[in-house]
């Protein structure tokens, strides 16, 4: 295992509503099943693969699902799972998926959740995703890079096809083009990012939103690079996109 990810901790952003996918009595998305396993379980499988094992989850809306669904010794045991309840006084189990629930609250902003979940772990450098990001990135390569830059933020992105139509009209409104689901010009960014708790502390306010103000904020002082991956890439928004991932991931994972 390399020692660079033995000593980078993974935030995995769950607590939202997520409101486009379910009621309020339904199953938040990362529970659902995208192949044998649910979409929260590749993930952190995936993780555990390129050996980071230890993921702090702070919880909010729909918590009482998490909770159960890790309470449950049959899961615990069928994924290997610790369930870390003082990380500064346990010692993680490097042959499990070490795992720390809490309460970030409800009306938690993404970045706000990431500010409370940094009491969870001594270690400076930390990997942040989100909950709904089902991707083959190579995580030993994408920690590899951060650790040769100095000071800097580390971005994963993608080049994403369109899922709609894209029509090209000249000056007169005339179409002299229409191109269904091209891969688009610029790539998207699929979170998985690497940061220290220095950089975010000293760009933190607590009514800052990750994407619209502290990511610009990055790419104003130029200390955000971007991790290109190529692989695949299915984010899960609504039912439609969870069929499609069942689709296209059938024989991948």
């Amino acid at each position: 295992m390399n020692e660079n990810n033995k000593k980078i901790p993974a935030i995995i952003l769950l607590g939202g509503k997520g409101s486009r996918f379910s009621s309020y009595r339904d199953l938040p998305k990362q529970l659902m099943k995208l192949g044998k396993d649910n979409i929260l379980i590749e993930i952190l499988k995936n993780f555990k693969k390129n050996g980071i094992n230890y993921f702090i989850l702070p919880l909010g809306y729909k918590k009482k699902y998490f909770l159960k669904f890790f309470s449950s010794k049959k899961n615990l045991l069928k994924y290997n799972i610790n369930i870390v309840k003082n990380p500064r006084l346990e010692k993680i189990n490097e042959s499990k998926i070490n795992v720390k629930l809490f309460n970030a609250g409800n009306t938690s902003s993404k970045l706000e959740r990431i500010y409370k979940s940094l009491a969870y772990f001594k270690e400076d450098n930390f990997i942040v995703t989100y909950g709904d990001g089902i991707a083959n990135i190579n995580l030993k390569k994408l920690v590899n890079i951060y650790f040769k830059e100095k000071n800097k933020v580390l971005l994963t992105s993608f080049r994403a096809f369109s899922q709609y139509g894209h029509v090209i009209s000249d000056k007169k409104n005339n179409v002299i083009n229409f191109i269904e689901k091209p891969q688009m010009k610029y790539p998207i960014n699929v979170g998985f990012y690497i940061i220290s708790k220095k950089i975010f502390l000293s760009n933190f306010k607590k009514n800052y939103e990750l994407e619209n103000d502290f990511i610009p904020i990055l790419v104003k002082k130029r200390i955000l690079k971007n991790f290109n991956h190529v692989g695949y890439f299915y984010s899960v928004d609504d039912k439609k996109d969870l069929v499609k991932a069942r689709e296209k991931l059938r024989n991948k994972l």
